[in-house]
């Protein structure tokens, strides 16, 4: 019997040399979306690489905006916004067909009230994708947050009321990837 394979070590620079890959993914993933808004938008490199594919509207939300670009970039169809994610009372309800959150779900304060608020934003049918470090990962050994399993991010997906919740770990098992969706309305009784 052949001995077993072994796995190669994850190299440090993993997240770096993955994210351009990465990007591309998520870009695919929300090629339906005409308006998108991007929580922990950072310096607005997503929501700029989004609003730059077929005329998107991109919304990016960050509750700093030092790393805003400076000036603010005239990329069209691209805001960066300095907002508290649990209050994004400047969309309106329904109005909003992805919200994406990338390496932010671990770095929020009140997780549920941004994800509710998300949902509360998005059309009937509309995607949340959560796409951030699990626990136990490259990332816990490099820089020690608080992290969560990929189970824990499907619970609080479907908490947050959101259906046909899927969450898995991808690239080696290094990313959480998952995603709901806001239920289509209710039909009317009669």
């Amino acid at each position: 019997m052949p001995p077993a394979a072994t796995k190669a070590p994850v190299p440090d620079t993993f997240y770096q040399t993955y994210r351009p890959r990465l990007e591309r993914r998520i870009d695919r993933e929300m090629r339906a979306a005409h308006r998108i808004v991007e929580v922990g938008c950072g310096n607005c490199q997503l929501a700029t690489r989004l609003a730059d594919t077929d005329g998107r509207e991109v919304i990016g939300v960050d509750i700093r905006d030092a790393n805003f670009p400076q000036p603010p970039g005239r990329v069209p169809h691209r805001r960066c916004v300095h907002a508290d994610a649990r209050h994004l009372d400047f969309l309106a309800t329904g109005t909003i067909d992805a919200v994406v959150a990338v390496w932010a779900l671990h770095e929020l304060a009140a997780p549920m009230a941004v994800l509710r608020e998300a949902k509360r934003t998005l059309r009937p049918g509309g995607e949340l994708l959560i796409v951030d470090f699990p626990k136990g990962s490259l990332a816990q050994r490099l820089w020690n947050e608080r992290y969560y399993t990929t189970t824990q991010v499907a619970q609080m997906l479907k908490r947050a009321g959101l259906a046909r919740v899927e969450a898995r770990r991808i690239a080696r098992s290094q990313i959480t990837w998952a995603r709901g969706y806001r239920p289509a309305r209710a039909p009317r009784s009669h």
